[in-house]
């Protein structure tokens, strides 16, 4: 009798086990969408342990998504610039500007061999839809994290799920309440509250800050250095990610299906330098130049003139004429008299790049905004010549409406301060 007894809670155990597997592999086969859905109905069921485990699986998987997608451009980025650079191409003259399309034709042949090397991470992507890639661009599933740990009684969670939410939604007013309901709770612990969706290079960052603090000069380059180029590479995962599809709304022809789809990538890319400001819950304008200005006092404390000269020029270079860093450098130009050579000279290789493709991109922004607005303005004047009045005011009213959307977008990342988490904060916080 005890041994059919213990066959039998064998068997049923081992179905339980089998359908609890089957049930975790149809969730891998789920999309991140599907698993997001599946989550919010849970919060609205009230089942808070279901919302928790589905949309943090959501999420998850839009990560996994996100670094593919934006790996695989880069990967397909880097071999277009070694046909450019060895001139790989099929005919060595550039007629017809075809050299532009033959890199094009070549970089989609290898955007489609990279995804289907990672389709365990890209096997939905003809389903996405704009609607849903901006719930996750835009965080909102922190917003139904937040109070599906609240009611799992995990304080500490729901404060750093408020916070991710409120970096991309800083004037939200109910979460920020929420937020400061959420740290004064017991239990909490205020040092493990964190961005949940934190770019790779903060680590590094805060870590060669607190070096300063400390001056340890030598950690300060090491970390500080890696920071430099984990900053690029996040920040170019992140433009990389912009090069996604692309709504017209209308049926352009092939060159203006071109130009506008360039020009939404374009500000796709531009915002996200303005998102790699943002750390801990606080916001440093030009936070890459940032670097150089500690890498210059490190490598001067640590008695390396030259790498310091040359961070202090590439600090120089986005903040022409700051007055401290100028006089940093004449003192180094007095310490290292007869030494001074012309390596001391050259600014930094991806400060530079860096530099030069962001004022390039402030041009051409520029010239879209300005050339296409007039455009647009005469384009306006004309239908209003020929319309009534009231159809003129309603188009001005649409104007004025527009220009107030636009200056609201343009404010997204002004604010300063979303809340700066204790353990987090450093002395040295101005950039």
């Amino acid at each position: 009798m005890f041994r059919k007894c213990t066959l039998l809670a064998y068997i049923l155990l081992t179905t339980q086990y089998v359908v609890a597997e089957d049930t975790e592999s149809n969730n891998w086969s789920e999309s991140f969408i599907d698993l997001y859905e599946r989550g919010v109905q849970s919060y609205l069921s009230n089942e808070f342990e279901d919302c928790v485990y589905f949309l943090e699986f959501a999420l998850d998987k839009y990560k996994n998504y996100y670094e593919a997608t934006a790996n695989c451009r880069i990967e397909c980025e880097y071999k277009n610039r070694d046909i450019k650079n060895k001139g790989g191409f099929l005919h060595p003259n550039d007629l017809e500007n075809l050299h532009f399309y033959e890199l094009i034709l070549k970089r989609t042949l290898c955007l489609t061999k990279c995804r289907n090397r990672n389709s365990n991470y890209l096997p939905f992507e003809g389903d996405f839809d704009n609607y849903f890639m901006d719930i996750f661009q835009n965080r909102e599933a922190y917003s139904y994290l937040h109070n599906c740990y609240t009611k799992t009684n995990q304080v500490t969670l729901a404060a750093s799920a408020a916070l991710t939410y409120m970096v991309k939604h800083p004037g939200d007013e109910i979460m920020k309440k929420n937020f400061e309901l959420a740290i004064e709770k017991p239990g909490v612990d205020k040092e493990g509250i964190v961005d949940l969706e934190e770019k790779k290079f903060v680590k590094l960052f805060v870590a060669g800050i607190l070096a300063i603090n400390d001056k340890e000069w030598q950690t300060v380059i090491s970390v500080m250095e890696s920071s430099v180029m984990q900053f690029i590479y996040d920040e170019n995962q992140c433009r990389a990610y912009c090069e996604g599809e692309f709504d017209h709304g209308f049926m352009p022809d092939f060159v203006s299906a071109i130009g506008n789809h360039f020009a939404n990538v374009l500000y796709c890319k531009r915002n996200c330098t303005r998102e790699m400001g943002m750390v801990r819950g606080k916001y440093y304008y030009n936070l890459f130049a940032g670097h150089y200005q500690y890498l210059q006092m490190a490598y001067y404390e640590a008695g390396k003139f030259e790498e310091s000269y040359r961070a202090g020029l590439s600090y120089l270079l986005f903040n022409k004429g700051d007055i401290d860093m100028l006089n940093n450098l004449k003192m180094i130009e007095k310490e290292t008299k007869g030494m001074l050579n012309e390596n001391f000279f050259k600014v930094r290789r991806e400060a530079n790049e860096y530099h030069d493709r962001n004022l390039y991109e402030d041009k051409l922004a520029s010239f879209i905004k300005e050339e296409f607005n007039n455009l647009a303005d005469s384009e306006e004047e004309l239908i209003t010549e020929s319309s009534s009045d009231d159809q003129g005011d309603e188009n001005e009213a649409e104007t004025k409406d527009n220009d107030v959307d636009n200056e609201i977008e343009q404010k997204t990342f002004i604010e300063d301060m979303v809340y700066q988490t204790p353990s987090r904060g450093y002395q040295r916080d101005e950039l």
